[in-house]
């Protein structure tokens, strides 16, 4: 699965690449990550739990993340796996920040390239709704970012290291909403 897409945040592109380079952090904005201590070999062991009402899917993998600072660029590759019907995951996120010109305060764009490889019951499912739910997931990331950098400039509130689920129906009512709103726009009834 292909998917290209952008978002924005607050700050300078030096500024977003030093925040995104603490991966603890950023797995915060992630919903449903949870992170475990970095292994020697610089990659991150971790969990993303998805709800489906009651039932929770624990996919278990490993990111191993590159940063080039002095570029504005970065790359996560990742490998998961969950028990449930051999469903498994690898991909590649490559992401260059640069600046929004028309931004009033200093914000930057963050372009995201990313391919995905889908196995067992995922692979069907990317054929028909994934591309849509990676939007939804990085409008989610790009919101919980913004939250989250809002908070160097403020007094940061306590958290708990106790993960909230990537709710799947939460998700699938977001992924509805865009499609009616994109159909919308397309037969003249919504206007951009």
């Amino acid at each position: 699965m292909h998917f290209e897409g952008s978002f924005s945040v607050p700050g300078s592109p030096r500024d977003v690449i030093r925040r995104f380079a603490d991966v603890p952090r950023m797995a915060r904005c992630m919903p449903g990550a949870v992170l475990e201590p970095q292994a020697e070999d610089g990659s991150w062991p971790g969990a993303m739990v998805v709800s489906f009402g009651p039932k929770k899917i624990n996919f278990k993998g490993r990111v191993t993340p590159a940063f080039d600072f002095d570029a504005c660029t970065g790359t996560l590759q990742g490998r998961g796996s969950a028990d449930m019907r051999a469903a498994r995951i690898g991909v590649k996120v490559a992401f260059t920040l640069r600046p929004d010109p028309a931004a009033v305060r200093p914000t930057t764009v963050v372009d995201i390239v990313s391919d995905a490889e889908l196995g067992g019951v995922l692979a069907d499912f990317a054929k028909t709704g994934g591309v849509a739910v990676a939007n939804v997931i990085m409008a989610d990331f790009a919101r919980r970012a913004t939250d989250e950098f809002a908070q160097d400039q403020a007094v940061a509130p306590e958290t708990t290291n106790e993960p909230v689920p990537l709710a799947a129906h939460s998700l699938l009512w977001a992924v509805v909403k865009a499609q009616f709103l994109r159909l919308g726009r397309w037969l003249g009834l919504i206007r951009p």
